[in-house]
C-alpha cells in the first residue's frame, strides 16, 4: 500500500501525542532522499525520519541507524542553522492530501522568538521537503524546482511557498453521503476511466486514497462491478469510521506479502505504533533493495569475465578443430617437396599422386604470387604452427573449463545470498582468486562474519556452506573425519554437513533434500545427491576454493 493520505492522517494522530512539545537537538541527512531529526522530550530521545524517496516516501520514528556522510550536505546545514534547538509546536496534515506542515519556534540571532515550518511533500517522484519562514518565504529546500522543471510553481529560496495542486479533485472531509454518491456518479462518466477499473476511479477522484486503499475498501465492501446503495453506503461508512479510528490512534496495519494494508476488520487499540510497524517494514525492504544492488553489482562483474573465459573457449575450439587438418597440410608440404620439378610460379593449384594413398591423384591449393619452393614451406609453417598451437591448446581448453566452472558456481553463490556480507565474502574470494581487481574506492567493510546455514532433525545439527570458502572451511577444517558429507551430483551446490557418527535414514534423506535445496537443481524433479564420510573428502591439488574430489561415495535420489 503507498503511504497515502490516509496512513499519513494515522501518521500525524500518532506523532502529535509523541513528539510535539520536543525539541531538536539534532539533524542528520545521510542521503539525499533522507532527514532526520533526533528529539528530545522528557528526556527521551527519539528520531524522526522523513523520506523522499520516489518509491518509499514517508515519514515516522525510527529506530534504524544510518550512516551519515563525512560533510554534510548544504541543506542539512541550513536546517541546522535554523531548527536546531527548536522546540516542535505542531503538526498539521491539509485535508487528507500528503503534505504535512511541522511548526518549530526558535531564538533568532536577535533573541526573538522565530517560528518557521518544515513542509514535507509526500508526491512519489515530485516528493520535497521545504523549509518556509513565518512569512511564507522559501528559505530553502531539498530539490530546487526552478522554471524550466515546472510551470506551476518554483521551490527556490525568496519564493513564497504555494501549496501543491490537488488537480480539482474532491476531499472526503466534511463530506456528507449525498455529496459522496454524486461524486462518483460524475467519475463513472468521465471518458478517461477504464472499463471496471473502479479502484482507479475513487482513488484518481478523492484526494489522499491510493488505488492500494481503494481496492482494500472494495473488496471488504463486497464489491462487484456495481455501485448500489448499499455497497455505496458501506464504503461511505467505512472511510468515515476509519478517518475518526486514524484521529484516535486505532488504526492497525497488516503485511500482506511485500505490502502493507489497513486492517479494516480491526480497531482495538493495539501496543504496536504505526512507527514501529513501518520502520521494521521499510527498513526490510530497503535492506533488500540494497541487497539487490550489491548481487547486481557483483554478477555484472562475475558475468564481464565469464565473458572473457567464454571468448578464449571459443578461440582454442577453434584452434582443435582446425588442427584436425594438421596431418593434411603436412602431407600437402611432402607432397609438393617431391614435386616441385614439375611446378611453376604462377599456378593455382596442382594435381599430383598421393603417396599417402596408394598414389591416388590429389589437387593441391597454391598460393599463385609464391614461388613453388615457398608454397611448400607455407604448408609445413602452418603445420608447425598448428601442432605447437594445438599443445597449448588443450591446456587452455580444460583451464578455461574449469574457470567457466568455478564462475557459474560463483554466480549461483550469488543469487541464494542472503545479506550484504554473504556478498561481500564472495567478493573477497574473487578478489583473492585474481579475477577482479579490488577498488579502494568501492571496497566494502564486511561488519560481521558470515555463518553457514543451521538445520536440525531429531536433535543432529545440520549445516550447510554458503559459498566456496565456507564450504571448504566447513568441510576440510570445521568437521570430524566421521561426519557424513553431501552434495548434489554433477550439479553445482553447497557442502552438507551432518554433525554425527550414526546417522539415521530419515535424517539422511532430510540432509539430502536441503542438499537439494542449496543447489541449482532446487527446481528439478530428480537430483542425485552423494554422501559420504568427511575422511573420504579431499581438496583437489591446486583446485578452486570448495572444489573437491571423493571417494567410497554412496548416492540417494532426491
Amino acid at each position: 500500500m503507498a503511504f497515502d493520505g490516509i496512513i499519513t492522517s494515522a501518521m500525524v494522530a500518532e506523532l502529535d501525542s509523541i513528539i510535539v512539545d520536543s525539541r531538536v537537538e539534532k539533524i542528520y541527512l545521510p542521503n539525499k532522499n533522507e532527514i532526520i531529526l533526533s528529539l528530545r522530550k522528557n528526556r527521551e530521545n527519539l528520531k524522526l525520519l522523513f523520506s523522499i524517496d520516489a518509491s518509499n516516501a514517508r515519514f515516522h520514528i525510527t529506530n534504524t541507524l544510518k550512516e551519515n556522510p563525512a560533510k554534510p550536505p548544504q541543506f542539512c546545514m541550513v536546517l541546522r542553522k535554523h531548527l536546531q534547538g527548536a522546540k516542535l509546536l505542531k503538526i498539521a496534515q491539509y485535508g487528507l492530501d500528503r503534505v504535512i506542515e511541522f511548526v518549530f519556534e526558535n531564538i533568532d540571532e536577535l533573541g526573538d522568538i522565530s517560528r518557521k515550518s518544515l513542509y514535507v511533500e509526500l508526491m512519489g517522484k515530485y516528493s520535497n521537503i521545504i523549509l518556509v519562514n513565518n512569512t511564507k518565504k522559501i528559505i530553502d529546500s531539498m530539490r530546487h524546482v526552478d522554471s524550466t522543471m515546472s510551470s506551476i510553481r518554483e521551490v527556490l529560496p525568496a519564493r513564497d511557498y504555494i501549496l501543491p495542486t490537488t488537480l480539482d479533485r474532491s476531499t472526503f472531509i466534511g463530506m456528507d453521503y449525498d455529496h459522496f454518491l454524486a461524486t462518483l456518479q460524475v467519475s463513472l462518466m468521465t471518458p478517461t476511466t477504464k472499463e471496471n477499473d473502479y479502484a482507479g476511479l475513487i482513488s484518481n477522484q478523492f484526494v489522499g486514497f491510493s488505488r492500494l486503499f481503494v481496492q482494500n475498501l472494495l473488496d471488504f465492501c463486497n464489491f462487484e462491478n456495481t455501485f448500489t446503495n448499499e455497497n455505496t453506503r458501506k464504503m461511505f461508512t467505512s472511510i468515515s469510521i476509519l478517518l475518526n479510528n486514524c484521529n484516535n490512534r486505532l488504526v492497525k496495519l497488516i503485511n500482506i506479502g511485500k505490502d502493507y494494508h489497513i486492517d479494516l476488520n480491526d480497531y482495538s487499540t493495539s501496543s504496536t505504533l504505526l512507527s514501529e510497524f513501518l520502520d521494521k517494514f521499510y527498513n526490510e525492504k530497503e535492506n533488500k533493495n540494497i541487497l539487490h544492488g550489491y548481487k547486481q553489482s557483483l554478477s555484472r562483474e562475475v558475468l564481464n569475465q565469464k565473458s572473457k573465459y567464454d571468448k578464449n573457449l571459443k578461440r582454442v575450439n577453434e584452434i582443435i578443430a582446425e588442427s584436425k587438418d594438421m596431418e593434411k597440410y603436412k602431407e600437402y608440404g611432402e607432397l609438393l617437396s617431391s614435386n616441385i620439378y614439375r611446378m611453376q610460379s604462377g599456378l593455382k593449384e596442382i594435381e599430383v599422386e598421393n603417396f599417402f594413398d596408394n598414389n591416388n591423384p590429389i589437387i593441391i591449393p597454391l598460393n599463385e604470387s609464391f614461388s613453388p619452393s615457398k608454397n611448400a614451406q607455407q604448408y609445413f609453417k602452418k603445420y608447425t604452427k598448428l601442432k605447437n598451437s594445438l599443445m597449448h591448446a588443450n591446456t587452455q581448453k580444460e583451464e578455461y573449463e574449469n574457470n567457466l566452472d568455478y564462475l557459474e558456481n560463483i554466480l549461483y553463490q550469488i543469487d541464494e545470498c542472503e545479506n550484504v556480507n554473504d556478498v561481500e565474502e564472495i567478493r573477497k574470494e574473487l578478489i583473492d582468486e585474481g579475477y577482479i581487481h579490488s577498488s579502494p574506492s568501492k571496497k566494502k567493510k564486511v561488519q560481521e562474519v558470515s555463518l553457514p546455514h543451521k538445520y536440525e532433525m531429531n536433535g543432529i545439527e545440520i549445516l550447510v556452506g554458503k559459498n566456496n570458502i565456507q564450504n571448504e572451511k566447513l568441510t576440510l577444517k570445521e568437521s570430524k573425519k566421521t561426519y557424513t558429507w553431501l552434495h548434489t551430483k554433477n550439479v553445482h551446490g553447497s557442502h552438507v554437513i551432518i554433525k554425527s557418527d550414526e546417522v539415521p535414514d530419515d535424517v539422511l534423506l532430510y540432509a539430502a533434500g536441503l542438499a537439494v535445496k542449496h543447489s541449482q537443481g532446487k527446481d528439478s524433479s530428480k537430483i542425485e545427491v552423494d554422501y559420504t564420510l568427511v575422511k573420504n573428502v579431499r581438496k583437489l591439488p591446486g583446485g578452486k576454493p570448495g572444489k573437491v574430489t571423493y571417494t567410497n561415495y554412496k548416492t540417494i535420489v532426491i
